[in-house]
């Protein structure tokens, strides 16, 4: 699907280079007979390419506009990774990388700052996160060859994470940290 997606857009902007085209230089060598159909398709083209990339815009920039813990927390697993993601590049990583939903090897998204690559799992919960998500972090670390990993989650570690996580040097971002986070987006 995303492929059918971009191959539109690249259609969309081949269409609107070339009404570009016409409007500025071929408008003038076009027979008379051509125009009342070509400016009318070529005002269609242009304003459906810039149309399109509003949204686009609007959708890479304000898409967690005005965010509150209350709608983190009724995200499904993929949007959390997605919206943890996004949450990174806002907080200055760079180069973000969303891993395959399946066989991740413990790491969801990783992303770089300060010439380090980083690690994330990202845990939507509603209670603990226990030591399984450390575990499966530092191994997607190792797997990776990253220099660190973290674990964000909308909910708290238990003692026993907190304790592991310490002992193997995995970062964790819990419900405060994330909200300290979140005030990086745009309102």
């Amino acid at each position: 699907m995303r492929g059918l997606r971009r191959r539109l857009y690249g259609l969309l902007t081949v269409g609107f280079l070339a009404a570009l085209v016409y409007s500025f230089w071929a408008r003038g060598v076009v027979p008379l007979a051509w125009k009342p159909r070509l400016d009318p398709t070529a005002f269609g083209v242009i304003s459906l390419w810039v149309v399109v990339n509003a949204i686009l815009v609007y959708r890479h920039h304000f898409r967690y506009r005005d965010l509150q813990m209350e709608n983190v927390d009724i995200m499904d697993g993929a949007e959390f990774e997605a919206f943890c993601a996004y949450l990174l590049r806002r907080n200055n990583f760079k180069h973000i990388e969303v891993t395959q939903a399946s066989g991740d090897q413990g790491i969801d998204v990783i992303g770089t700052k300060k010439g380090e690559r980083v690690g994330f799992q990202c845990k939507r919960y509603t209670g603990f996160v226990g030591n399984k998500a450390v575990q499966e972090v530092w191994a997607g670390q190792n797997y990776y060859k990253l220099d660190a990993a973290a674990v964000i989650t909308n909910s708290e570690f238990s003692d026993s994470a907190k304790e592991l996580a310490e002992q193997l040097g995995v970062m964790l971002i819990d419900r405060t940290r994330l909200r300290r986070m979140m005030k990086r987006l745009p309102s």
